[in-house]
């Protein structure tokens, strides 16, 4: 069964369109108002009411309070929050309202027994394995990643594009990728870079 694909920070209906035409499983919306991809929650709604309802949609948020998180799966009735921050267990109570994505930031070298024992505590769908500073540095270990995909569904994020998908799916064994800065030029996503990143990401397994 192929991977799964996630394209995130969707800003425009072509994007949006583009993405599902191209056979992307998830779609992110960034609602951390400290991103360069943040979307207004009315503007994603007119965006999401436009697609069909196979695609899954995924609301990202960094340290939000329980309270405005619901508020905002209650307008777009979303079907994932991606918890993004520092959130702690207690965020799992979500679960009533929406399926759970859950983030964890790593360095590089990251220490995966450690970070095992730290995603025990949550009761969630999925997990993110993403590098620690967006949009710098190295990717994290894939082949620690892989640990990790034997024990949990775990999205690959972070630094991910079409030239290198392929080779980070084959190692990592990931459920599923996640991308954002790769498929874009000069701040825009790139129609051209989706197709091809989802492309190269599907026909690996």
């Amino acid at each position: 069964m192929s991977v799964k694909v996630k394209i995130c920070g969707i800003r425009t209906l072509e994007a949006a369109r583009a993405s599902v035409d191209a056979g992307a499983d998830f779609l992110g919306f960034n609602f951390v108002k400290s991103s360069k991809r943040y979307i207004d929650p009315v503007k994603a709604k007119e965006i999401i009411s436009m697609l069909l309802p196979e695609i899954k949609i995924v609301g990202v948020f960094q340290n939000e309070e329980i309270k405005m998180i619901k508020e905002i799966v209650d307008l777009l009735k979303i079907d994932f929050v991606q918890l993004h921050g520092t959130e702690s267990a207690r965020y799992s109570r979500l679960t009533q309202y929406a399926g759970i994505i859950k983030t964890f930031l790593l360095p590089f070298d990251f220490d995966s027994q450690k970070l095992r024992g730290e995603m025990e505590k949550y009761n969630v769908d999925y997990f993110l394995l993403d590098r620690g500073i967006q949009g710098e540095g190295t990717p994290i270990n894939t082949y620690k990643v892989r640990e990790l995909s034997l024990h949990f569904p775990v999205f690959l994020a972070g630094g991910l594009n079409p030239e290198n998908v392929s080779e980070s799916i084959r190692i990592a064994q990931p459920y599923a990728v996640d991308v954002a800065g790769g498929i874009e030029t000069g701040g825009e996503q790139d129609i051209g870079k989706i197709r091809e990143f989802i492309r190269n990401a599907k026909e690996e397994l």
